[in-house]
């Protein structure tokens, strides 16, 4: 007997199974629907198990009153412990399970598709755990005076497995057969789609929004690094110690004897102290700023912050970057060029450009520490003193004059050549067509780079300077091998109170305004980007 033209189209959208369907032809698809909405439940109560059970979590809610001693955050200790990520990740996966599973159970083909999908990644998840607890056991096994290893890591999701890929199976046999229904292709584009983000936003949570959400949590406290005690929470204290600033204008020091301005050993003015108040409150003075004179008097701005080595950090880096990547800009633009002409031997000098970047920074700093040594051992004194420039050795890494101008120059010798290997890419995808109609029209080489050249090469322009600029504000290994403590910039002082004044909270402070320090930069090169590009 023919079903009737309304429950033909109600079969056809999916909206109820035909009126012939039997209990038995049910039954498969409420088993999986009752699969999902276990899974869903078990992932919820297993993070609430995990949250309860966390070493942490258990020192709060079993702490002991002491005279004198603050209780500790139970809120705190579960943001320190599992975040804002994870929580609302493990719960929007366990309601979107039990949805999924109550929407099975009208045997809708679209839905079908989508639990699909979801068996496939979980049974993928499964397979990964297996492998992954299979890889942490097998030491233990191989270890012959080691304990019996514990199996319960891997138990857990090989039974998880099993279930997963029988259902899978099923499933992917008999979707046509079980569930009913036409699937638009708005649908099947946006599965396909998710599909693709799946990997890449689970990768993104791993890599970089998870430990950026701790980092976060973490600068708002004053845990101690490698501590298990439970931080106590101090808010934004943290930041307003590093960003701190303060600007006063002090007139300078004056003898006594003379009237005039005292001058250091250097020629340069000493200054007077900011207001006794601000001392008190933590500021010191980093920069002094010489004013204009006013009515004869010697004036300064000085520039003061609570945390003084870390604003000079920050100007540290500042010129650093600046300095650095506009030099290797130039260079490397003209390396390009050069090596992008025609000549004898271009193949192996193309070759040969890229030694100094091939070498670890740490490696080419060490040999520059010893070239620039302050005695006449060192090969640049040793140089100089030979060709009359200099009439005694110089001071090169010890002179804190010195010492900034010479990791701009090692940071130059070493880089250049990778901006050059950029550029050069981009000036080979100019058309040759365009400098021969220049030359027929009598332009000079310095009009053909400055109408043709520069405004093609300008998206690779903008693309190798974010790839510097980045680079040259989380500056570490350079200035650590080379000055130590003696010149930090914002990497090394973040090592610095990290690792030895073990102040977790405070470091990750830093490592925040970093983050945002190195965003902006990004967001203005990708608008600039877009703005050659569009």
């Amino acid at each position: 007997m023919k079903s009737s033209p309304i429950a033909q189209v109600q079969q056809q959208q999916g909206g109820v199974a035909s009126a012939g369907d039997s209990p038995a032809e049910h039954l498969p698809a409420f088993l999986l629907s009752s699969l999902f909405i276990l899974l869903g439940v078990a992932a919820i109560a297993w993070f609430a198990l995990a949250v309860y059970h966390n070493p942490a979590i258990r020192q709060v809610i079993d702490w002991t009153p002491v005279d004198g001693e603050q209780p500790p955050s139970l809120i705190l200790a579960f943001l320190v412990e599992f975040g804002i990520v994870l929580p609302i990740l493990v719960l929007g996966l366990g309601l979107a399970l039990i949805g999924l599973g109550y929407r099975l159970r009208s045997r809708r083909l679209t839905v079908a598709r989508w639990a699909l999908v979801a068996l496939i990644w979980l049974t993928a998840g499964a397979v990964f755990m297996i492998l992954y607890s299979v890889i942490t056991i097998v030491p233990d096994w191989l270890s012959v005076e080691g304990p019996s290893p514990n199996l319960a890591p891997l138990l857990v999701p090989l039974l998880l497995a099993i279930p997963l890929g029988l259902a899978l199976l099923w499933l992917r046999r008999n979707i046509e057969r079980a569930f009913f229904g036409q699937e638009m292709l708005s649908s099947h584009e946006t599965r396909l789609a998710w599909n693709l983000l799946i990997p890449t936003l689970t990768v993104f949570v791993l890599v970089a929004a998870r430990p950026l959400e701790q980092t976060f949590i973490r600068s708002l406290t004053d845990k101690r690094f490698a501590g298990q005690e439970v931080p106590a929470f101090v808010g934004l204290q943290n930041y307003q110690n590093l960003l701190g600033i303060r600007l006063d204008v002090v007139p300078c020091r004056i003898d006594d004897d003379t009237g005039e301005c005292i001058r250091r050993t250097d020629g340069s003015l000493r200054w007077q102290s900011i207001d006794r108040e601000a001392l008190q409150e933590g500021y010191r003075t980093v920069w002094n700023v010489r004013l204009p004179a006013m009515g004869g008097e010697v004036r300064s701005l000085a520039i003061s912050g609570v945390d003084a080595d870390f604003i000079r950090a920050i100007g540290t880096t500042l010129i650093f970057t600046v300095a650095s990547v506009s030099l290797e800009l130039l260079i490397g633009l003209f390396i390009a060029m050069t090596v992008n002409s025609n000549f004898a031997g271009r193949g192996i000098m193309r070759a040969v450009m890229l030694v100094p970047w091939a070498i670890p920074t740490v490696i080419s700093a060490r040999l520059w520490e010893l070239m620039l040594k302050d005695t006449s051992a060192g090969i640049i004194n040793r140089i100089l003193m030979d060709l009359n420039l200099i009439d005694m050795p110089q001071a090169w890494l010890s002179d804190a004059a010195l010492q900034l101008p010479m990791a701009i120059a090692v940071d130059v010798w070493k880089t250049s050549p990778f901006m050059a290997l950029l550029l050069l890419a981009g000036l080979q995808t100019i058309p040759k067509e365009l400098y021969e109609a220049a030359d027929v029209d009598g332009a000079s080489r310095v009009r053909q780079f400055f109408a043709i050249t520069l405004p093609l090469l300008s998206p690779t322009i903008v693309v190798a300077l974010v790839f510097r600029t980045l680079d040259a504000l989380r500056v570490f290994d350079l200035f650590n091998v080379m000055f130590g403590r003696q010149q930090l910039t914002m990497a090394t002082y973040n090592y610095e109170v990290l690792v030895n004044n073990q102040q977790d909270g405070y470091a990750s402070a830093i490592s925040i305004i970093i983050f945002v320090l190195i965003s902006m930069f990004a967001l203005v090169y990708v608008r600039m980007l877009s703005r050659e590009t569009g």
